[in-house]
C-alpha cells in the first residue's frame, strides 16, 4: 500500500486526535492546578510533580501527528513539530532542576517521617522528566532529519496537474 492510496479523511482524523490528545492534557492539568500559584513553591512542587503524569498523553499526540506528516509528506508540519519538540526538551532540563530544587525545599518543611516519601517521590519524577527529554529529543531531532527527507524528495517531485489541466499528459511526466 502506498501513501497515496490512503484516505485524506483518514490523515485529517489522526491529526485532529494527536491535537484532542494534547489539548485535553493541558486542559486536564491546567483545571487540576488551577488557580495559577507559580510564585508558591508549595504549588509549583505539586504543579510539576503532576505535571510529570500527564506528559505521555501530549508525547502520543505528537507522535500521532509526526506519523501523519511523514505518511500525507508535509514537511512544514514535520518541521514545525520537530521544533516544538526539540523546545519542549530543553524547557524540561530547566523543569528537572527546579523540580529538584522545590522537592530539597518541601522534604525540609515535612516531618522526619514523611521526609523519605517527597525525596522518593521527587525522584520517580525526576526520571519521568529525563524520561520524556529524552523522547522529545529523539522526536525531534528525527523528525527533523525525515522533514529534510522529505522535502528534497519534494522539491524533486515534478508538479502534478490539478483536476482542471491544459496541457497535455505528456508535459507532467
Amino acid at each position: 500500500m502506498r501513501s497515496d492510496d490512503l484516505s485524506p479523511w483518514l490523515i485529517r482524523g489522526v491529526y485532529l486526535f494527536g491535537f484532542a490528545l494534547i489539548l485535553t492534557a493541558a486542559i486536564d492539568l491546567l483545571t487540576t492546578v488551577w488557580p495559577l500559584r507559580p510564585g508558591q513553591m508549595t504549588w509549583r512542587y505539586g504543579f510539576l510533580g503532576l505535571s510529570a503524569g500527564y506528559l505521555q498523553t501530549p508525547t502520543l499526540g505528537l507522535m500521532l501527528i509526526i506519523g501523519a506528516s511523514i505518511v500525507d509528506r508535509r514537511p512544514v508540519v514535520l518541521r514545525v513539530t520537530a521544533g516544538i519538540c526539540l523546545a519542549t526538551a530543553v524547557i524540561l532540563i530547566g523543569v528537572m532542576g527546579i523540580f529538584a530544587l522545590d522537592v530539597v525545599q518541601v522534604r525540609g518543611l515535612r516531618p522526619e517521617e514523611a521526609q523519605r516519601s517527597v525525596l522518593v517521590g521527587g525522584v520517580l519524577q525526576e526520571i519521568k522528566y529525563f524520561v520524556a527529554t529524552l523522547v522529545f529529543a529523539l522526536l525531534g531531532y528525527g523528525a527533523l532529519l525525515t522533514e529534510r527527507v522529505l522535502g528534497g524528495e519534494e522539491a524533486r517531485r515534478p508538479r502534478t496537474p490539478g483536476i482542471v489541466a491544459a496541457a497535455g499528459k505528456d508535459e507532467y511526466a
